[in-house]
C-alpha cells in the first residue's frame, strides 16, 4: 500500500487514559494526525483521518466513518497469531483477512484490523486518539460531534455504532439526548447511555457511575469492590446487575451472601457510598477485571458472533416463515402465581401474535400447539383455565408430561424449518418465537428475550423412546448436532432479532428489564448456566425466547390480565420480526448504498 500524504498536522502527544479522570497526555516520540487520501488495496475504504500510536500502530477513520487499527506484523508472525494479539480470538481472522484483502502477512506493512473486533483495550486506545475531547461520565459516555474531511457527517447512527456496537441503538441515543431529530452538528455533544455502551467504554467510566467496579484480593479471595449509590438497594445493585440473576430464592441467597462477605448486618440500611465486596466467581463475565479467562472467553464468543448479521430483506415479511410457541400448556401450566397460569395467558398472546402477522403480513405462521380446535381469540381480560394443550406433532401429543412437551415442540419446530426450505428456501427467512412469562424477583419488571448461546450447545442430542418413535418429526431426523459456524451464526442473528424485539417494546413504553434484557443463558445460583431446549436444539438460525413480563411483579401480573396488554405484545413482537426483516431504517441515512 503506497500512501500519499496531503496534510499533516502534529499534536501534542499521544492521548492516554486514567479512568475517573478522563485523557492525558504522555510524550511517547512523535504523534502526528494524518490526513490521508490513498486509494484502498480491499474492501476497505479509504482513510480520511488517521493517529499514531505507541509501537507502530495507528488509529483510522475512514471516509466511511468507520473506525480501525492498523498494526504491523512482527517477523515469523502469522494471521492467528496476530489477530489473537489484537482481537483476542482467532475465530474472526477471515474477517481480518478479508478487510485486508491479502493472504499473506508481510513484514514492514501494516493490516487493518476493523474497530468492532479489537480487544476492548484496543478499542478504548482508538478511541481515545481519534476524538480527543470525549470523556466519560457518571451517567455515560460524552462525545463531541467531530468535522471529518468526509462526504459523511457524524450522525447518530453513526456515533450509536460506534459506541454501543449497533446502529439502531440510535433511538435510544434520541431519547436521551432528547433531540427533535438526528441531525448532529459539529462541536454537539451527545451522550451515550451508561447502560448501552460497550465493555469498553463501560469499564472505563468514573466511580461514580452505577457499572464502576474495583478489584481488589484478601484472605478470603479476589473481589470486586462497588460503592452503592443513593436510591439503590444490595440485591438490585449487586445480585441482579453484576451478577446477572433474576430469581427470587437466587437473589436473596447471593444478597445474603455479599452482605456476610462485605460486613453488612441490615441489608435494609446500607449507607450510600458503602464499599460491597462481590466475589468474582459470582460476577457476570463481561464484569470480571480485563484479561481475565472467563472474561476473554465472553468476549471472543461475542466476536464471533458478532460476524453475523442478518442480510435479508423481506418487506411486510414476504417469504418469511414465523414460528410460534406458547411456553408450558396442558397439564404444565408454567409459572402460577395468584391463580395467573402463565400457559393461559401467553397462548392468548401467541393466538393474537398469529392473527396479527396472518392480518397485516406476509408471513406464513405455524403454531407448535393448540388447545381445543382451531384459533379463535376469546375477547376477555380474565382467562379460564385449560389443561387443553397439545403438541401438533403427528400425531399431536396431548401435554401430560412437561419435558415430553418441550422436545417434542424442538422435534416439530425443526421438521417445519426443513419443509420451510426446501425446494430453495432461503434458511435465514425463518424466525421461531417462544413466549413466556417469568416469575423473577417481585421488583423487576418487563420483558426479556433469551438468545441461544454458542458456548452452551455443544455435543449432539435425540430422544428414545416409544413416545418419540411413534411421532413422523422425530422419525425424520431423531437426533441434531451443529457446527461451531453454525452456532455463531445463530447466536450473532438471534440476538439481532432478540434486540429489535426490544427495542421495539421500548418504542411502545413497554415494560423492559432494567439489566441486560437481551441474554444467551439462563443464570440460576451462581454458576449453573443454560440455554433453554427449545432453543438450544432448533435448527432455525434467528429464535429467541421471549419473556414478556414478571408475574412475580404485582403490576406486570395485573397488565396480563387485560385483553388490551395481550394486544399490544402481539403487535409489538409484529414490530420487531418487521425491522429485523427491513434494514433500510438500521443504516445511516446519510450513508451511501
Amino acid at each position: 500500500m503506497v500512501l500519499t500524504t496531503d496534510k499533516v498536522r502534529r499534536i501534542r502527544s499521544c492521548p492516554v487514559f486514567r479512568p475517573g479522570r478522563g485523557w492525558s497526555f504522555r510524550c511517547r516520540g512523535p504523534a502526528w494526525v494524518l490526513l490521508l487520501s490513498w486509494a484502498a488495496t480491499g474492501p476497505l475504504a479509504a482513510a480520511v483521518e488517521g493517529v499514531e500510536l505507541a509501537h507502530g500502530t495507528r488509529a483510522l477513520l475512514d471516509e466511511r466513518l468507520e473506525l480501525h487499527l492498523e498494526a504491523k506484523p512482527r517477523r515469523g508472525q502469522g494471521w492467528l497469531s496476530f489477530v489473537r494479539e489484537y482481537c483476542g480470538t482467532t475465530s474472526v481472522v477471515e474477517v481480518v483477512q478479508q478487510a485486508n484483502a491479502r493472504q499473506r502477512l508481510l513484514v514492514g506493512l501494516r493490516y487493518r484490523i476493523p474497530f468492532a473486533y479489537l480487544l476492548p483495550e484496543h478499542q478504548l486506545e482508538v478511541a481515545a486518539a481519534l476524538f480527543a475531547e470525549d470523556r466519560p461520565v457518571a451517567a455515560g459516555w460524552w462525545h463531541r460531534v467531530g468535522r471529518h474531511r468526509s462526504k459523511m457527517p457524524e450522525s447518530l447512527w453513526r456515533v450509536s455504532q460506534w459506541f454501543t456496537g449497533r446502529g439502531d441503538n440510535y433511538r435510544a441515543l434520541r431519547e436521551a439526548n432528547d433531540l427533535a431529530d438526528d441531525h448532529l452538528e459539529p462541536g454537539q455533544v451527545v451522550l451515550v447511555p451508561a447502560r448501552l455502551l460497550r465493555p469498553a467504554f463501560r469499564q472505563a467510566l468514573p466511580e461514580e457511575s452505577a457499572y464502576h467496579l474495583r478489584y481488589d484480593e484478601d484472605a478470603g479471595g479476589e473481589f470486586a469492590i462497588y460503592r452503592l449509590k443513593p436510591g439503590e438497594a444490595l440485591y438490585s445493585s449487586v445480585a441482579v446487575r453484576f451478577a446477572g440473576l433474576v430469581y427470587a430464592e437466587d437473589v436473596n441467597q447471593l444478597t445474603a451472601e455479599i452482605a456476610e462477605r462485605s460486613g453488612i448486618g441490615d441489608v435494609t440500611d446500607i449507607p450510600v457510598g458503602y464499599e460491597v465486596k462481590i466475589p468474582l466467581e459470582i460476577l457476570l463475565p463481561e464484569f470480571l477485571p480485563a484479561g481475565h479467562p472467563d472474561r476473554r472467553e465472553y468476549e471472543a464468543s461475542l466476536l464471533a458472533s458478532a460476524r453475523y448479521s442478518n442480510q435479508v430483506e423481506a418487506r411486510r415479511l414476504d417469504g418469511v416463515t414465523v414460528i410460534v410457541d406458547a411456553g408450558h400448556g396442558g397439564r404444565d401450566p408454567g409459572s402460577s402465581i395468584q391463580g395467573v397460569w402463565e400457559s393461559v395467558y401467553v397462548y392468548d398472546i401467541a393466538l393474537r401474535l398469529k392473527r396479527v402477522l396472518e392480518a397485516t403480513t406476509g408471513a406464513d405462521v405455524f403454531m407448535t400447539t393448540q388447545a381445543g380446535h382451531g384459533y379463535s381469540v376469546p375477547d376477555r381480560d380474565r382467562l379460564d383455565y385449560s389443561r387443553d394443550h397439545r403438541v401438533l406433532t403427528t400425531p399431536d401429543y396431548p401435554i401430560v408430561d412437561a419435558s415430553t412437551g418441550v422436545n417434542l415442540r424442538w422435534y416439530l419446530t425443526n421438521s417445519l424449518f426443513r419443509r420451510a426450505v426446501s425446494n430453495g428456501g432461503d434458511v435465514d427467512k425463518v424466525v421461531f418465537l417462544s413466549v413466556h412469562a417469568d416469575s423473577l424477583h417481585p421488583t423487576l419488571r418487563g420483558a426479556m428475550a433469551y438468545i441461544p448461546g454458542a458456548r452452551y450447545r455443544k455435543g449432539s442430542y435425540g430422544k428414545t423412546g416409544a413416545v418419540y418413535a411413534s411421532r413422523r418429526e422425530v422419525r425424520e431426523q431423531p437426533r441434531v448436532s451443529f457446527s461451531r459456524q453454525t452456532l455463531e451464526k445463530s447466536e450473532g442473528l438471534s440476538r439481532q432479532l432478540a434486540q429489535d424485539m426490544i427495542d421495539a417494546f421500548e418504542a411502545a413504553s413497554l415494560a423492559v428489564h432494567p439489566d441486560k434484557p437481551v441474554r444467551n443463558r439462563i443464570v440460576r445460583s451462581r454458576r449453573q448456566a443454560w440455554v433453554p431446549a427449545v432453543l438450544r436444539y432448533s435448527e432455525v438460525p434467528a429464535q429467541l425466547l421471549l419473556e414478556v413480563c414478571n408475574l412475580n411483579n404485582e403490576e406486570d401480573r395485573a397488565l396480563i390480565q387485560t385483553q388490551r396488554f395481550r394486544q399490544q405484545v402481539a403487535e409489538v413482537t409484529v414490530q420487531g420480526i418487521l425491522h429485523y426483516y427491513d434494514t433500510s431504517d438500521d443504516r445511516d441515512p446519510r450513508e451511501a448504498p
